[in-house]
C-alpha cells in the first residue's frame, strides 16, 4: 500500500490545518464535515498565501487490517 501523496506539515498560522503535497502542489485540508474537506485551498509558492480557488478534498481509504484503515490518497476537485 503506497500513499499517493506526502504529508507537508501544517499551515503557518494555524497548526490545526494539515498540508498535503500531491502532483507537485501543496493543499491545506480545511472544513472537515465528517466525509471530506469542503473548504480547502492550494498553498501558493511562497508557502504563506492561499489560492483564491477553493477545493473539496476527499480522502481515499484502504483497509489495513480488521481494526485499521489508512488514507492512501486524496481526490481533489476545484469548487
Amino acid at each position: 500500500m503506497e500513499k499517493k501523496f506526502k504529508e507537508a506539515g501544517k499551515w503557518w498560522n494555524d497548526n490545526s490545518i494539515e498540508l498535503i503535497e500531491k502532483n507537485d502542489k501543496i493543499y491545506a485540508l480545511y472544513g472537515w464535515n465528517g466525509e471530506k474537506y469542503y473548504n480547502s485551498w492550494q498553498v501558493i509558492e511562497d508557502g504563506l498565501t492561499a489560492s483564491k480557488e477553493e477545493y473539496t478534498i476527499t480522502p481515499i481509504y484502504e483497509q489495513v487490517n480488521e481494526d485499521w484503515i489508512e488514507v492512501i490518497d486524496y481526490e481533489i476537485r476545484e469548487n
